[in-house]
């Protein structure tokens, strides 16, 4: 038997046609859950269809969606009657929607909405357990993905900010069926970190599906447990998921997290300026209400030294004036010298430098200097601090290159 040779296009075009020539693939109903939906500017819409095990890529086309007398949503479980066709141009295959039903709510969403309404009731989302974030704020530890957007976001909000926050990143998968363990386990860990004095659970934004894992008893549970204040930053700011009610504070993005645990350094100086303007207009004020009134006085009308009294008076305000001015500008100057010096400290003496040419520093959980490999050991905990953070292990294992160093 002679085969012939197809090109790409001849054989998604030879699949398309035996797509198009099956009878049940042209007039086909199929009921799932929206997930992924996105309505394109050209009005065309785009989604998944799914259930508990598989899914199903849809486009319904601008004049069949302009029709719809509902407009479907993220969690929506529909039945759509259409004809599934192969776009030949990448040879995969979709579900082109034509009608579209709703059947009710998505069964995440629904399971979402009674675990919420449960726990609403036994009193996990009150205002009276939610503890205020502590003020100054030394230490953050961040739980989310090492290698996630929501790190970078929040990493270039503080450093931005206050450079003088220090971060220490507790990595766990933020995605799929290891996620809840993964964060409960970094929660515990951070219950137990010197120097953080609040922790931030984040991860960029998703489909519903995907951020549905945070919608978890257990998870629940324990950030109501934690005697640390936790601020949920899971998604973008029209997500939610069961930790954005029963965490202290929600951030409806994680740069907006960033920004609620980190003082803005530029703008107390800011501050402080204004604040010696006012008072310098203020006093300048007084002095020219006190000279108006001494000035519609008849001399005569005095004692012989009021004149000299006035001039005196004038001249002590004045030089209070003069000196309150000069020590004020001294202070603003005194802190101007010294954030320049701390700056200088972290962009020049810091180990930072080091670390953002790829090099990492050990140390102790407690922010002791490890030097030697004769200060570990196997199963002890360590801190790695690099250039974004601080990443929290266990040593495996140890191994000595030079035998001289053995021990």
């Amino acid at each position: 038997m002679r085969y012939r040779t197809l090109s790409v296009t001849e054989t998604n075009q030879y699949i398309k046609g035996l797509f198009t020539a099956d009878p049940i693939l042209n007039a086909l109903k199929v009921e799932g859950e929206i997930s992924g939906f996105k309505a394109h500017s050209s009005g065309h819409a785009y989604f998944t269809l799914k259930d508990e095990n598989s899914r199903l890529n849809c486009v319904m086309f601008a004049n069949q969606f302009e029709a719809l007398d509902f407009t479907p949503k993220e969690g929506d479980f529909v039945e759509i009657f259409g004809r599934v066709g192969v776009y030949d141009k990448n040879g995969t295959y979709q579900l082109y929607a034509l009608k579209m039903t709703p059947t009710g709510v998505g069964r995440l969403f629904e399971r979402f909405l009674k675990l919420k309404e449960a726990l609403k009731k036994e009193g996990l989302f009150d205002e009276g357990h939610k503890v205020p974030l502590p003020r100054p704020i030394k230490g953050v530890g961040v739980i989310t993905s090492e290698t996630g957007a929501a790190l970078r976001d929040v990493i270039s909000v503080i450093r931005r900010r206050n450079p003088l926050l220090d971060l220490v990143l507790i990595p766990a998968t933020v995605q799929g069926e290891r996620a809840v363990e993964e964060v409960l386990r970094a929660l515990d860990q951070a219950e137990g970190l010197p120097g953080i004095d609040l922790v931030i659970l984040t991860r960029g934004g998703g489909s519903y599906d995907e951020l549905s894992v945070f919608n978890d008893e257990a998870l629940a549970r324990r950030i109501h447990a934690m005697t640390l204040p936790v601020i949920s930053a899971i998604g973008h700011e029209i997500d939610f998921t069961i930790p954005d009610f029963v965490a202290d504070l929600r951030a409806p993005t994680p740069s907006a997290a960033g920004e609620m645990v980190s003082v803005d350094v530029l703008s107390l100086i800011r501050e402080e300026k204004a604040l010696l303007a006012r008072l310098k207009q203020g006093i300048h004020e007084k002095i020219r209400r006190r000279e108006e009134v001494l000035s519609r006085v008849r001399p005569d009308q005095l004692r012989f030294y009021l004149d000299k009294r006035i001039v005196d008076l004038t001249r002590i305000g004045e030089d209070w004036v003069q000196g309150s001015s000069r020590i004020m500008e001294k202070r603003l100057d005194r802190m101007a010298y010294e954030l320049d010096l701390v700056m200088e400290k972290i962009n020049g003496a810091n180990p930072l430098n080091l670390l953002d040419k790829g090099y990492s520093r050990i140390m102790t959980p407690g922010g002791g200097r490890i030097t030697s490999l004769k200060e570990l050991q196997v199963g002890e905990d360590i801190l790695n601090e690099l250039k974004e953070g601080r990443v929290l292990s266990t040593v495996k294992k140890i191994e000595v290159t030079h035998e001289k160093d053995q021990y």
